[in-house]
């Protein structure tokens, strides 16, 4: 114990080995190659997103589109069946106002009898409130009341019996295709007598006689 120990604080003496792997150049840590797959990744979802809106966004236009077309198809199919209805309705009322504008067949009867007998008072009610006359080749008569119609049909005394207020259809067509025509329309009834003084009866749409057509001659027309 009394002896006193000297304390050796030298650096021990490395081995060839320890030498050896000290000399050695230390390598750098090799760099992590995951983040390069990380980054590839990302690419890919990012790819994938716009992959995915492009092919939301067509789905929507697309899904737009059939239901643009099916909304205006539905528009058109109502507005045809609005149309049809409107055309039968149209129709509808066309008829109406045809047969509106035919007097009876005992009007037409009323009217031929007192041509045919001079009995033109009997014709006053069958009349319109204001009717025009006409007579050719003359400066006319124009619009008149019934009664003054009345007093103008007698200009038809000059014709001669028989009267005739069943006209072949080629002699009604001739008429529709003179000077005169507008006062032969479709639904007149037109006469004629033995020596060829012609009348036309017009309607209005009660059926009432609108316009009396008198012509003496019917080479006139």
């Amino acid at each position: 114990m009394g002896e006193k120990m000297d304390m050796d604080f030298r650096e021990p003496t490395r081995t060839q080995s320890q030498q050896h792997y000290a000399s050695e150049p230390q390598h750098e840590p090799i760099k992590n190659r995951s983040g390069k797959g990380k980054k590839l990744l990302m690419w890919l979802v990012v790819l994938l997103l716009i992959a995915g809106a492009a092919g939301g966004g067509w789905y929507y236009r697309d899904r737009q589109a059939k239901d643009d077309t099916k909304l205006k198809q539905t528009e058109i199919d109502s507005l045809k069946t609005a149309n049809a209805s409107l055309a039968k309705d149209l129709k509808e009322a066309q008829g109406k106002a045809e047969s509106a504008a035919k007097p009876s067949q005992q009007d037409l009867d009323n009217i031929a009898a007192a041509v045919k007998s001079g009995n033109y008072a009997a014709l006053e009610q069958l009349m319109a409130s204001k009717v025009t006359v006409i007579i050719a080749a003359s400066e006319g008569l124009g619009e008149r009341t019934p009664a003054q119609a009345i007093a103008d049909i007698k200009y038809l005394d000059s014709g001669t019996d028989p009267w005739d207020f069943a006209l072949p259809a080629a002699t009604v067509d001739g008429y529709q295709a003179g000077d005169y025509k507008q006062y032969f329309p479709d639904g007149a009834l037109a006469g004629q007598s033995a020596n060829n003084y012609v009348v036309s009866f017009s309607f209005d749409s009660s059926g009432k006689v609108s316009t009396i057509f008198m012509v003496a001659n019917a080479d006139l027309l």
